[in-house]
């Protein structure tokens, strides 16, 4: 998660900017080129897409459909999918030596580089001005119940295929949650998924960012005022910012080291690559929604993974009941892998695996050898590849065969959540017309499986048992 990116930076950076402005002269291609332009810049073939939203916006996406001097040869395509106020720049700033997109290509993976509403490259709408604050009414909530499924059926119906592969940043992996909490019939369409610096509970947060939420409030009627709702858009103050102050000879590059790197995501001296920070704020922030701040902040309060809260009045007309439901962990029966870092002060490792804990089907819990690794190291560490990258891409190797048989994680304890006191809202009783999850579940219920309360002590042959029910079912429903 990259919340407000750049609230500080901006704040840090003017102040210094009133006293002192030095930079070097050196042009750096990758920090001012778009995104399909610096792909094609470093020999790859480079494809734009457009994808439009159920709600009516409009989603630029990016693919990389094979790599440099390989063709396309694997069976599922990939979907990268960034953090807050970010972009698909986040998967190719590192370079083809080092960033996922390239490696992914060069490995003969179809890669798709997903944008969010609201940021650089989704600021359009059918009918929406991105000047009005229609336009901006919206979270993390409508990227998960709406950017990703549009975006997903739009890859396999181009590519023909039936599941895909998801990979997501921060953000990128909340926005998932959301998905396949509330429209559940998506399980079945992700082959497998990945979360780098997974965010669903930010209660432990310890970001400098975290003395903001108070503010939140305030912040969003500021924003509201001067942006229609709009939070940290990419314009050109911020890129003359960005040059004068952050670039890699520039004398103040050491503050911006400090206040945006350090203070927001973990002090890394050793593997965070300070010259890619003119190519990384070249690009960043974004932008996104006021909203979306204010979501993640009522998650901070609160403690809980929930929809968003429009106070007790209104609560009522779109719940159906005072406060904003949970999102339904139970319902995420994707494969899922984990990779979290101690020295992450966004993803918290406390609320990483509380958030583990909770999902059913899960493939590994992946803790960083690197005790200094922060939130963005997972884009940006010099030695990514060995670090993170080698063992994500070994994980969907696995599930290229069609046989392929997930083996769940028996070794760490699966805690489930009472949901007993959930609103009545009917997204929650959601069906599909595939078929798909209705056929799951009922299997799964006809053989009475219940969720598992410990994989560890005298349960654990009993639990393992029903755990061998469970991916029973998966298989007899997944390659249909």
């Amino acid at each position: 998660m990259q919340m407000m990116f750049s609230f500080f930076y901006l704040i840090v950076c003017f102040n210094v900017f009133i006293t002192t402005i030095s930079a070097s002269g050196a042009y750096i291609p990758d920090a001012s080129l778009s995104v399909p332009k610096i792909i094609k810049r470093h020999g790859y073939p480079s494809e734009t897409h457009i994808v439009d939203t159920k709600d009516g916006y409009l989603l630029e996406v990016h693919r990389i459909p094979h790599g440099k001097t390989t063709t396309q040869y694997r069976k599922f395509p990939v979907l990268l999918q960034h953090g807050i106020v970010a972009s698909s720049a986040d998967w190719i700033i590192n370079g083809p030596s080092k960033a996922l997109a390239y490696q992914l290509a060069d490995n003969g993976f179809d890669v798709w580089l997903g944008n969010s509403r609201g940021n650089t490259y989704s600021r359009a709408h059918k009918s929406l001005s991105p000047d009005t604050e229609e336009f901006w009414n919206f979270s993390f909530h409508e990227m998960g119940i709406y950017d990703l499924p549009a975006t997903i059926d739009y890859i396999l119906e181009r590519t023909n295929q039936s599941q895909l592969y998801y990979i997501g940043h921060s953000m990128g992996s909340c926005m998932f949650f959301v998905m396949c909490s509330m429209r559940p019939e998506y399980n079945h369409k992700i082959r497998a998924q990945i979360s780098l610096a997974p965010v669903a509970y930010v209660h432990h947060m310890t970001s400098v960012l975290n003395s903001l939420v108070p503010y939140a409030y305030q912040i969003q009627k500021a924003s509201n005022w001067v942006s229609k709702g709009a939070f940290l858009p990419q314009n050109a103050a911020s890129k003359l910012v960005n040059k004068y102050l952050c670039g890699e000879d520039a004398v103040n590059s050491a503050l911006c080291k400090k206040y945006i790197v350090y203070k927001m995501f973990g002090e890394d001296t050793v593997q965070f690559d300070m010259t890619l920070l003119p190519i990384i704020l070249g690009h960043n922030p974004a932008g996104t929604s006021v909203k979306t701040l204010i979501h993640f902040a009522q998650e901070i309060t609160t403690k809980n993974f929930q929809q968003f809260d429009f106070g007790k009045e209104k609560n009522l007309e779109v719940y159906n009941c005072s406060h904003p439901p949970k999102y339904n962990l139970s319902n995420i029966i994707v494969p899922i892998a984990f990779y979290y870092a101690k020295n992450d002060i966004l993803a918290d490792p406390a609320d990483v695996v509380e958030l583990y804990s909770h999902l059913p089907n899960r493939l590994g819990l992946h803790l960083i050898k690197f005790d200094k690794f922060n939130h963005v190291d997972f884009l940006y560490s010099k030695n990514v590849t060995d670090m993170v990258y080698q063992s994500v891409m070994n994980t969907i190797f696995k599930a290229e065969f069609d046989d392929w048989s997930p083996e769940f994680d028996n070794t760490t304890s699966f805690n489930s959540i009472n949901y007993n006191n959930q609103c009545n809202d009917e997204r929650n009783a959601r069906t599909t017309n595939n078929g798909f999850w209705l056929k799951i579940t009922s299997f799964i219920k006809k053989k009475e499986v219940h969720p598992l309360k410990s994989f560890m002590g005298e349960d654990k042959e009993e639990n393992v048992k029903s755990r061998n029910t469970i991916l029973t079912a998966w298989n007899q429903t997944y390659f249909e």
